[in-house]
């Protein structure tokens, strides 16, 4: 915790791996691996091809779907504000296409540097940031040729910034700052 007030390397346990991080004074990267497009992998309930799922859901339709540690499909529209997340995304989350559930993007690119995104987080619903989504859309908007290696992605929180190396890793860098502390009797909780 104090290399990240501090800054320096970190490595952060997730429950999709160990992620190696950098922090820095106000801001953090974190080398979040390379996208698997696999069908089993993301997972989804059977084959089919995740560059373009043959499915829609009303006027989403085709999004890409792949895994960065966690599920997720990304629907690429012409004004992310104007669908009604609230109402599908659940729908989505829950489809039986997608036996673990899924996080829902909803990406508007706006230049080859830049997206905006909205994202439906499994069991949590709306949120005003998710760096997984955010990796994500790029991830599906760069196999889709729609932007570049370096994309900055507008969210409601905030702004995050997605690079993919030449090794098709992608970095996820923005503002760290502390959100919350406090303190924790895990003896209670065995």
């Amino acid at each position: 915790a104090a290399a990240a007030l501090l800054g320096g390397a970190l490595r952060i346990e997730t429950a999709g791996g160990l992620l190696a991080s950098e922090a820095m004074a106000g801001s953090a990267a974190v080398d979040m691996g390379v996208p698997r497009w696999d069908w089993d992998a993301v997972p989804l309930a059977y084959a089919m091809d995740t560059a373009a799922l043959p499915l829609a859901w009303e006027g989403l339709e085709a999004p890409a779907a792949l895994s960065v540690g966690n599920p997720h499909v990304v629907f690429f529209v012409a004004d992310a504000a104007a669908v009604d997340l609230a109402r599908l995304g659940p729908l989505i989350e829950h489809d039986t296409v997608f036996p673990e559930r899924v996080n829902v993007g909803i990406a508007q690119v706006v230049a080859r540097d830049h997206m905006i995104l909205r994202v439906w987080e499994r069991g949590a619903g709306a949120t005003l940031a998710c760096g997984t989504g955010a990796v994500a859309a790029v991830a599906a908007a760069q196999r889709r040729g729609l932007v570049g290696s370096d994309v900055r992605v507008t969210m409601p929180g905030g702004d995050l910034v997605v690079t993919r190396r030449d090794d098709g890793h992608l970095l996820l860098a923005g503002p760290a700052v502390v959100a919350y502390t406090g303190a924790v009797d895990l003896e209670r909780y065995r």
